[in-house]
């Protein structure tokens, strides 16, 4: 899938622009603030792979980390978020 057909479709689903959505990046105090930085996003990811690993409905997205444990996959989307919305450069 190329990059202008996911911006499509996350529109399309969202509801919200690619422009609008980079507002989130230029926000003060940031994202990564608000949220409560480091700790903030461990808690937010960690939450989100509870619900997705403890949901029979999401088997399909779960594939996707049939090489990776759960922890894994929080770390990872941990250090994208807190690099994303502001905070140290954490995710390589």
């Amino acid at each position: 899938m190329s990059i202008h057909t996911l911006r499509h479709k996350a529109h399309v689903d969202s509801g919200v622009s690619y422009e609008d959505s980079n507002t989130a990046l230029k926000l003060y105090p940031s994202v990564y603030e608000r949220i409560g930085k480091e700790e903030g996003f461990l808690n937010l990811s960690q939450l989100f792979y509870d619900r997705v690993f403890d949901d029979d409905d999401a088997q399909g997205f779960l594939s996707i980390f049939a090489s990776s444990t759960k922890r894994e996959a929080v770390d990872n989307q941990f250090r994208f978020l807190v690099q994303t919305f502001g905070g140290p450069d954490l995710y390589r």
